[in-house]
This record gives structure tokens, C-alpha cells and sequence, in this order.
């Protein structure tokens, strides 16, 4: 919010790595679209690659690699293997010869993946914090853009790989965040994020990548110290918060939730923020897949080091795979198949692409659960039962203002949230659109973000 004036961001994570920024003015004529932040994902010129990540290592910048021109107006899209093809004209943030990619399969998207604002204790609104959080992709890392100076403060760099543990002291070791998205501060200041990434084995001749997808808790993330706008670039390099140290990590993130499939939605529940849904997706083949909203407790004490057995896996009874990481077992809220989609077409034009992009999951101040659970069919869950009451698509909403130019073809559905002007806001690959709602997102509280550390006195 500016000068009591709200307004609307969008993150543009595969194309130009561009952040947008749609308001209505005061008067008769609407501001519309304006450049917010260029380069939003990968500013650096340096580029982290895949060293080590196979292990549970710490990757570690690739000499000679950068960030790619923004090549906006060129064309370009992928196949479902990632390969860039000839097509859409839209904006571009790659480039055929040089690109760097984190995964043989997927898609090399630099741009920032999610935005969250900072929460502020005590402010009038949630929305009303001066520091953004972005999701670099570029990057692979979690910053705040400090309202103040514009430093780029290192929120999240390495995350505990549970499957990986040193032999010789028998802790977790760390790796490098590969695509952080859906960012979200619960009322106590703690950052939730989500990771996706594919992990790639070969034994006897076959060749087997699996999806899995994690969220994590960044505890009191509001309380990290901000850097100086000099220490902004060199923070490129760094492992962690500060300079040349990265031991803050340990002990202040922890993984709530692990499953075999893509994560494409984290949303906070109940009344006293005890608990959050999240949407997976399980792509079961070529042609089929299933979505399942699982409800996490937020309130387990969790160890320092999380006692996971890689052996046992929690089935669900849909045949997805569940790795339980905390001291609470994740609840199935609500399940549902590709073949219950009239739609479901679509969605495998680019699944890959669709199944990473945004947040397709919101509560309503009455707790119901919105879901985009057809590629453009937003269907509502009832917190009651977890039943199905009510769907609206496509033809109900209005289109506010494309990101790029619009193609004819049909779009999936890429994120959808509560504004605070009385609409709910949708997102595809090529437009925003609106519906007007009688009934608003679930309020966040600013008074209950835990106070910052005493200073030790010495």
C-alpha cells in the first residue's frame, strides 16, 4: 500500500523475470500497468548451478555462468521436457545457446516465482508492511527488498535435505533451495515457503526422476537484521543471512511437510493460524493426475534434527507417497482426479510449467478452502466436511489487464488470491483477471508477531 492507495503485484517467473504493478487511480482514470522491478530473479551475474545438490551438498556458484539478457518481445516457450521451442510472442528471460538449467527436465525460469509482503507488528493491515519478500529463481534464494534502502537482505539460502545425512555426525546436511515458492508469514513472523525440485537416480540402465516437493518453516524470519545497500551484491554469494557466516541457519528452519508431487498451494487455516492446507498435484502419467489438499498442524514441537525413516512411507489412500517430518501426520482434506475436469486438456499443454507457477489455493474469512483444482475451474471446499458447494471459471471472471500479449488458446489458471477492494484476483500465463466476492480473504493479525531477541549486554 502507498499514500492509502493499494495496489496490485504480479511476478512474472519464466518470461521477462519482471514484477508488475496494476493499481486504480484516485480519479476517473485508472493508472492500469507499470514496471515495478526489473530483473526481479537473477540480478547478479552470477549463477548457481547444480554442483553437489545430488548429494545433499552445498552448491556453489559455476564460473563463467550469468544471468541471461532480458530479452523482452522474443519469442519463446517449452515443451513438457523443457527444450525451448518457436512460438508465443511474449517477454523472455532465456536464451537457447547459454542458459543454465537446474533440472533436464525442467524449464530454465529465472524470474521471481512468489511475493509476499513482510509483516509488520501492530500495523493496521497486513498488507500495510514497507519490505517485499521475492522468491528469486535465478538466484535460488528467498530475499527481502528492504522498503528503506532497497538492499536485498538473504532470507533463505540453504534448506535441511532430510535424505541426506553425514555419515560421520549423523546430522542433516544442507543444500541449496532450488525453485522457492508460495511464500507466506504466519502471525507470529514465521516465513513458510515451498520447494520443487526433481530427483534423479539411475540404477541397472533405468533412468527414474521423481517429483517431490517440501515446505518449510522459516522461524521468526521478521527478525532478521537487514543488510547495508553496499553489502547488497556480495550477499549474492553468501550461505546465509550475514557475511561469512552461515551457522544462523541451523536450528531456525524446519520441514513441516514432504510429498511426491508437485506443491502448488500453501494456505493458513483456522481461526488461530494452527494449521495450513496444501495443494499437491500427482502427475500419474502421460495423460492423468490427481490433486489433494492436505491439512499440517503448525503448533508440533518439532526436533532440532527431524527423525525421519526413509524406509516407511505414509500411503494415502489415493496411492500418492507422504514422508511424515514432524511430530503431526498430515491430514487428506479433500482429493480429486484429472477425469472429474471437463477442462483437463488443457492442463497438458504445458503441465509442468502450469503445476510450478503461483498459488492456487486461498481461505475466505469464513475458513472455506478455494482451490484451483481444474485448469480453469476454481472450485470451493467447505471447512466443515471437505465436500465440494460451489465452482465458478472462466466465464465468470473479468479480465483486468494482461501481464503479456493474449493468445487465443486457452490458459490454465496460475494463482488466485483475495484482493482488499472486494474482488478476488486470478492469474494465467497471459492475463489477470476479477470477479467481485461478497466475502473476503481470512484476516492476518498484526499483533501477534512475536517480539525481536533481548541484545545480550556485554
Amino acid at each position: 500500500e502507498e499514500l492509502g492507495r493499494g495496489y496490485l503485484l504480479l511476478a512474472d517467473a519464466g518470461r521477462s523475470g519482471r514484477i508488475w504493478r496494476w493499481e486504480v487511480g484516485g480519479g476517473p482514470i485508472t493508472i492500469g500497468r507499470s514496471l515495478h522491478m526489473e530483473r526481479s530473479g537473477c540480478r547478479s551475474g552470477l549463477w548457481v548451478g547444480n554442483l553437489g545438490d545430488e548429494h545433499g551438498e552445498i552448491a556453489t556458484p559455476k564460473a563463467g555462468e550469468t544471468c541471461p539478457r532480458n530479452l523482452f518481445g522474443v519469442s519463446s516457450t517449452y515443451n513438457n521436457a523443457g527444450k525451448m521451442q518457436a512460438g508465443l510472442t511474449s517477454s523472455s528471460c532465456t536464451e537457447t545457446a547459454t542458459q543454465p538449467k537446474i533440472s533436464q527436465h525442467l524449464p530454465p525460469l529465472l524470474g521471481s516465482a512468489s511475493l509476499a509482503v513482510e509483516l509488520t507488528r501492530n500495523a493496521e493491515r497486513s498488507s500495510c508492511g514497507k519490505n517485499l519478500i521475492v522468491a528469486e529463481w535465478g538466484e535460488r534464494r528467498i530475499v527481502r527488498v528492504e522498503g528503506e534502502s532497497g538492499a536485498r537482505t538473504p532470507l533463505v539460502t540453504l534448506v535441511p535435505n532430510h535424505r541426506s545425512i553425514n555419515v560421520k555426525n549423523g546430522k542433516l546436511r544442507w543444500r541449496r533451495v532450488h525453485r522457492p515458492s508460495h511464500l507466506m508469514y504466519t502471525p507470529f513472523g514465521d516465513l513458510l515457503f515451498s520447494d520443487n525440485f526433481e530427483n534423479i537416480s539411475q540404477e541397472n540402465n533405468t533412468r527414474t526422476v521423481e517429483h517431490i516437493g517440501v515446505l518449510y518453516r522459516r522461524k521468526e524470519a521478521v527478525h532478521i537484521p537487514p543488510i547495508p545497500a553496499e553489502k547488497s551484491r556480495q550477499a549474492h554469494e553468501w550461505l546465509g543471512t550475514s557475511e561469512g557466516s552461515d551457522e544462523e541457519r541451523k536450528g531456525q528452519i524446519d520441514v513441516l511437510f514432504e510429498t511426491s508431487g508437485w506443491i502448488e498451494g500453501v494456505a493458513l487455516a483456522d481461526s488461530d493460524f494452527s494449521a495450513c492446507y496444501v495443494l499437491v498435484t500427482n502427475l500419474d502419467g502421460s495423460d492423468e493426475w490427481s490433486k489433494s489438499i492436505y491439512k499440517i498442524s503448525l503448533t508440533a514441537d518439532d526436533d532440532d534434527e527431524h527423525d525421519v525413516d526413509d524406509d516407511e512411507d505414509d500411503k494415502n489412500e489415493q496411492g500418492g507417497s507422504l514422508k511424515q517430518t514432524s511430530s503431526q501426520i498430515p491430514t487428506l482434506f479433500y482429493n480429486m482426479s484429472s477425469g472429474e475436469c471437463s477442462d483437463q486438456n488443457i492442463i497438458h499443454q504445458n503441465n509442468i510449467e502450469h503445476s510450478l507457477f503461483g498459488s492456487k489455493l486461498v481461505v475466505d474469512e469464513k475458513e472455506n478452502v478455494y482451490a484451483i483444482t481444474c485448469p480453469t475451474t476454481v472450485s470451493i471446499v467447505s471447512k466443515k466436511n471437505g465436500q465440494v458447494f460451489g465452482r465458478f471459471g472462466s466465464d465468470q471472471t473479468q479480465p483486468v489487464a494482461p501481464t503479456i500479449e493474449i493468445v487465443n488458446e486457452p490458459s490454465s489458471y496460475t494463482s488466485i488470491g483475495f484482493g482488499e477492494d472486494g474482488y478476488m484476483y486470478i492469474t494465467s500465463a497471459n492475463e489477470v483477471m476479477r470477479i467481485k466476492s461478497r466475502v473476503k480473504g481470512l484476516p492476518m493479525p498484526t499483533n501477534m508477531v512475536v517480539p525481536p531477541p533481548l541484545k545480550s549486554k556485554g
